[in-house]
């Protein structure tokens, strides 16, 4: 919760006018605290004082701007935007904790709805080929419903087999996970916080030297196991994002075409 330390408080009311559910008024000289906190921490930003304090948070990751927010340079990172590529190759180098601890923390100060911030993580390395034979089980699984509903002679049904087909006969060519050397699973209640949390993620990684891959499949596959999902202590329901993560083993020569933007002014 938000607390004021009335010594150090000047009165100046910013953390009022900066409150989204108007919860700090300032009464004889002094902010104080009434209704319901959201616990967004605008007043704990904006604050010149250092006045403000949020209870039951921990206090690391705490920058400091002072006068000068750190901006970036927009055409520097539009540049890094447009560098950033889907990787599917991969070497064999294992991503330290630090390493993820850092890129994570890109996730952890991602902005959620209502401040909710209920964006989870698991970050697979060591059980990756058990999670590996969960995920294509489910995948297969999947691949059987499909079959029911659209028929086997459906194209796109017909491609999902070749790759579990392709699998089962090479399965160190695994048409999934790459080879990559590390998973990432996210889950939120909100499709949106953790999409904004993964995207966030991403540049982080690619900034960090790593290459991401989103895979539509493996979430697919793990949402349709129940052996993974325990294992991994997910919801199915919950899974936002699934994240194949590593040291690429490629270099891009350049940023590729994209269509044209299609923006309406009114």
């Amino acid at each position: 919760m938000v607390e004021i330390i009335e010594e150090k408080c000047i009165g100046c009311g910013l953390c009022g006018q900066e409150c989204p559910t108007k919860n700090l008024v300032v009464e004889d000289g002094k902010a104080t605290v009434r209704g319901i906190c959201m616990e967004c921490g605008h007043c704990f930003a904006v604050c010149p004082a250092k006045a403000v304090c949020i209870s039951d948070y921990p206090s690391d990751g705490i920058v400091e701007f002072g006068d000068e927010m750190p901006y970036v340079n927009g055409d520097d990172f539009l540049r890094f935007i447009k560098s950033r590529r889907s990787i599917r190759n991969y070497k064999e180098k294992p991503i330290s904790k630090d390493t993820w601890v850092k890129v994570l923390e890109a996730g952890r100060f991602t902005a959620t709805g209502a401040n909710i911030q209920d964006v989870k993580y698991v970050v697979v390395q060591e059980g990756l080929e058990t999670v590996k034979k969960y995920v294509w089980s489910g995948f297969s699984a999947m691949i059987d419903q499909m079959k029911k509903l659209q028929g086997e002679t459906n194209p796109f049904v017909q491609k999902l087999q070749a790759m579990n087909n392709t699998y089962l006969s090479f399965p160190q060519n695994d048409p999934l996970f790459f080879n990559a050397p590390s998973l990432l699973v996210i889950t939120s209640g909100s499709p949106l916080n953790g999409g904004l949390a993964a995207s966030n993620i991403e540049l982080m990684a690619h900034a960090e030297g790593l290459g991401v891959l989103f895979s539509g499949f493996i979430q697919r596959g793990l949402a349709t196991s129940d052996e993974a999902c325990g294992y991994l202590g997910v919801n199915k329901t919950e899974i936002c994002a699934c994240m194949l993560m590593g040291y690429p083993d490629v270099k891009y020569q350049r940023s590729v075409p994209r269509k044209a933007t299609d923006i309406q002014w009114k």
